[in-house]
């Protein structure tokens, strides 16, 4: 097999040492060569000696070979490759400028004679043709992300592949047309890449022994922003818009999502999903959102996506409504309401208190979108009394974590509604009391009772005495407990 500079293939060792002191002393004799060779590259450069550089550069290189580090290891390794690799590139840019070509570098660099340094010269050697524009963008983007299914290794592949898509960055076309290529074909490229990098990055998970598990998932966490940068990147592409999410990236990232089946990766990539794209494409996706929430895995934290999403579009309606924009012709209210009973009908496993949370939170949501609309409310808690039920739990204990939530949820009406007056008209609300046991229900009237003094609230009306004496502080006259 030819190899590329005389380089010789040699088998790195696959056992990884975790002591912190090998870890160092790996780390140090690593870079001791990364900074020899990077020299040694950087004055056959300035010497014009492209292909000594070469040589030195690849033997660098080979560096990122290594089986032996932590991730946290590992990267700082690569920052400082790649920190080298970026006077290399440089130069072939300003050889560009000079003669107008570098003849068939590209070609040649594929005769690395291992396929880690092949990569990463291929990835440098291709950006700098496409920034000086010797070639379609499109071709050199689908050439290199395909060839980077050659590193299979988990670590090594994704470190990889997010040098390709940080070289690459400033260079995806983002048109509708042209021939160095369209915006259809950056997304596809980073759509791929992303695929590839979600496979890795799951797969690190099912490697070595069951006791390493909690090792390989702190690994895993500390990798999970390379894998999350190909998201952001898809945002901050100019010629996305609301519709093209919709039909051509949400669909791809949610199959992504829920075929790779990991807790760790289908939590961590929809909370990326919900921060990183605007808030005007989750208002045109909210049913595609919340329905694929419902075939995840079972110890996904449904409550805290959820929750996420409304949150964050609170927050927008809240901007938007203060700068006077119409918001949405979308009923936020019932898209949530809709999605969120279907998904606890079809997740059995979810926790009593996370239901009562998400139920909160939505009634934050319709208080802050749809104040005077006191049917959405009423709703609300029917739902909340009704979902409970399904769970088999029409009474909830003092000091349980659901009795908490439950609390929080029967008193944030007095919170979001500055006229008590407007409490009082909720039908349904008062027989959310009817759940608690006396002890729970003495202290949600003392809390009650505080909050209609503080208020200075004065009934108007014998409707409103008979809910408030006769339901909301009713057990201050009747409670047997001990204060």
């Amino acid at each position: 097999e030819r190899a590329f500079f005389g380089e010789k293939e040699k088998k790195m060792p696959p056992k990884r040492v975790n002591l912190e002191s090998d870890q160092d002393t790996i780390k140090e004799e690593a870079m001791k060569i990364v900074k020899s060779e990077g020299f040694k590259m950087k004055r056959k450069l300035d010497d014009d000696e492209l292909m000594g550089a070469l040589k030195h550069a690849s033997t660098m290189l080979s560096e990122m070979r290594t089986s032996m580090m932590e991730p946290k290891t590992y990267y700082e390794l690569y920052m400082l490759v790649t920190d080298e690799l970026r006077h290399l590139e440089s130069y072939l840019l300003d050889q560009l400028e000079k003669k107008g070509s570098i003849g068939d570098l590209y070609e040649l660099v594929q005769y690395t004679g291992n396929i880690v340094p092949r990569l990463y010269l291929l990835i440098t050697v291709g950006s700098v043709f496409v920034k000086a524009k010797q070639v379609p963008t499109r071709d050199v983007l689908r050439d290199l992300v395909e060839m980077c299914r050659g590193v299979q290794h988990p670590l090594r592949g994704l470190f990889l592949r997010n040098y390709l898509l940080a070289t690459i960055k400033g260079q995806l076309p983002e048109g509708e047309d042209g021939e160095d290529g369209t915006i259809t074909d950056s997304i596809n490229f980073i759509l791929l890449n992303f695929s590839e990098m979600n496979k890795l990055w799951v797969r690190m998970q099912h490697q070595g022994h069951s006791r390493d598990r909690k090792r390989r998932e702190t690994d895993r966490m500390q990798l999970r922003l390379l894998v999350g940068t190909n998201l952001v990147r898809l945002s901050q592409l100019d010629g996305v818009g609301a519709n093209t999410y919709k039909k051509n990236i949400l669909p791809h990232l949610i199959e992504q999502v829920v075929s790779c089946r990991d807790p760790i990766a289908q939590e961590y990539l929809l909370e990326s999903i919900i921060q990183v794209f605007p808030d005007e494409f989750h208002l045109v996706t909210l049913e595609q959102l919340l329905d694929a929430c419902v075939p995840l895995h079972h110890t996904v934290n449904i409550k805290g996506i959820v929750i996420s999403l409304i949150d964050r579009l609170v927050e927008y309606f809240k901007r938007t409504r203060e700068g006077g924009v119409v918001v949405t012709e979308i009923d936020l209210y019932k898209v949530f309401s809709t999605s969120i009973t279907s998904l606890l009908e079809n997740r059995r496993t979810i926790l009593p208190e996370d239901a009562v949370s998400i139920q909160l939170s939505l009634l934050k949501l319709t208080v802050e979108c749809y104040p005077s609309n006191l049917e959405y409310v009423d709703e609300l808690f029917k739902t909340a009394k009704a979902t409970l039920a399904t769970l088999d739990i029409t009474t909830v204990h003092p000091h349980t974590a659901v009795c908490k939530e439950l609390e929080s949820l029967v008193l944030e009406p007095f919170n979001s509604f500055s006229d008590l007056s407007t409490v009082l008209q909720i039908e349904s609300h008062g027989s959310m009391y009817e759940m608690f046991e006396s002890e729970t229900r003495h202290k949600l009237a003392v809390d009650v009772a505080k909050k209609i003094t503080d208020a200075c609230f004065a009934i108007s009306s014998d409707s409103e005495a008979e809910v408030v004496f006769g339901t909301l502080i009713r057990p201050l006259g009747m409670w047997k407990g001990t204060l």
